[in-house]
């Protein structure tokens, strides 16, 4: 079976709407277009689903990322993967005819974020073409789909005809990105022995710091206009690492750090998997010279870019293009 991680190809198009709760569906009226979609995908395929501009769909949800499947390549009429709820839903629209010819969602996750894919996905989708992309679809090209499943955030949603992922309200379910979701679990093995505590991960931040004031003292050496010193890290509780940083100067000193830039991430190790890319990057794509450890003398325009293009989707500097910065 196909295994799908990061790396994944994602296939791209627009419906009315994402319900996966209700409609455990990928579904096509003609059936000459699952069956051509057949032939190009895997037999496991992420499939990212945006508002299409149809009189169907909510006019909020046009153009605007929704959510992201994966679905089965295995032929199913939509009814078969569908609650009563939807059932009558069709019927009572008139369009218990459309979309028959279908194939299973296993997995589905929703993001709350209000991502326009015009601007998201500028080289993959292309308004003039918009018809086409909701009827047939596209592939997102390989940076844009690697954006997709490393930068923004999603949570997993129940699929009708799949076990549950969530009981309850999904509000209290884990945030992350696709990129964590499509881990493989691994196998947790007991030791013998004693145990005096135990450690749980929580969320942790990714933070970009810089020296203020005399940072060429710091950093021993002469330190160029525009750029600066700068640290990268990430903490559990923020407020007591800055607290920390400048815990060794005394009150009343002007030069301290300050955390610049802060990133939410689901847990330690997504965060520090993005520190790490940082300490590679700054110096090979961004010209940083490393003064060891965490700290780096850089132009202080090109550590902001490439910290945000490492940091999960918020809203704002979606598409930092982190190679064009240089």
């Amino acid at each position: 079976m196909t295994t799908l991680d990061v790396s994944s190809s994602v296939w791209f198009t627009g419906f009315w709407g994402f319900d996966p709760e209700e409609e455990g569906i990928l579904g096509f009226t003609d059936p000459n277009d699952r069956d051509r979609l057949f032939t190009i995908i895997d037999e496991r395929q992420l499939v990212c689903i945006y508002g299409a501009a149809s009189p169907q769909t909510d006019s909020k949800l046009v153009h605007h990322l929704l959510g992201v499947i994966e679905v089965e390549r295995t032929p199913i009429d939509s009814w078969e993967k569908m609650s009563d709820f939807a059932k009558a839903r069709s019927v009572r629209l008139g369009r218990q005819d459309k979309w028959r010819h279908a194939m299973p969602v296993r997995r589905a996750w929703r993001t709350s974020h209000t991502l326009d894919v015009k601007q998201v996905f500028p080289k993959s989708y292309d308004p003039s073409n918009g018809r086409y992309i909701a009827r047939f679809g596209t592939w997102l090209v390989p940076d844009e789909s690697r954006w997709l499943l490393e930068k923004v955030p999603f949570v997993e949603t129940n699929v009708y005809g799949e076990a549950p992922v969530h009981q309850n309200d999904e509000s209290e379910a884990e945030t992350g990105s696709l990129a964590l979701f499509l881990k493989p679990s691994k196998g947790v093995f007991g030791r013998f022995g004693d145990r005096s505590y135990e450690v749980q991960d929580r969320p942790h931040a990714l933070y970009l710091a810089q020296f203020l004031k005399a940072a060429d003292l710091l950093a021993g050496r002469p330190i160029a206009s525009g750029a600066g010193l700068v640290k990268i890290g990430i903490s559990g509780d923020i407020r007591n690492r800055l607290k920390a940083l400048n815990l060794s100067f005394p009150p009343t000193s002007n030069i301290c750090w300050k955390i610049t830039r802060a990133a939410k991430f689901p847990n330690r190790d997504s965060a520090g998997e993005a520190e790490a890319a940082f300490k590679s990057r700054a110096v090979d794509e961004f010209g940083a010279a490393s003064l060891g450890k965490e700290y780096f003398v850089m132009e202080l325009n090109k550590a902001e870019a490439l910290f945000n293009a490492l940091s999960p989707a918020t809203g704002l500097d979606l598409r930092v293009s982190a190679k064009s910065s240089k």
